[in-house]
């Protein structure tokens, strides 16, 4: 049976943060999967090509602004949301300029449900 539900990805090494995002957005309809660290996310939304990245900024082996970089390269880039205690509000203009092009930022701790908006915000539901 073919899904129509929309795909994410969620790049975290932490696994209760990790857990949490995937059951809160199963929950919420979509389809998601994860990755522990970035080298193996960016292969995986590669083959998986998700509708959006969820990916956290400190991460074994690739960072998430690596991570992001990368995959805004691809001929289709898809919507990535980078989430982190390190950045504050003013980084996101900042870090959409100099080149990581993320769509969005969330700066832990956040709430699922502002995590919701902003995924609706940019894919729908």
């Amino acid at each position: 049976m073919e899904t129509t539900a929309k795909k994410i990805l969620v790049i975290e090494d932490d696994p209760v943060g990790r857990i949490a995002i995937r059951d809160y957005l199963t929950a919420h309809g979509y389809e998601v999967h994860t990755s522990t660290d970035g080298a193996s996310g960016v292969t995986m939304a590669k083959a998986l090509s998700p509708d959006l990245v969820l990916c956290d900024v400190l991460l074994p082996l690739k960072s998430g602004f690596e991570v992001c970089f990368e995959l805004k390269r691809e001929p289709e880039p898809k919507p990535v949301v980078l989430m982190s205690a390190i950045l504050r509000g003013e980084d996101e203009q900042r870090y959409g300029r100099e080149g990581v092009h993320a769509d969005s930022y969330l700066v832990k701790p956040f709430s699922l449900g502002a995590m919701l908006t902003r995924i609706r915000h940019l894919i729908g539901a």
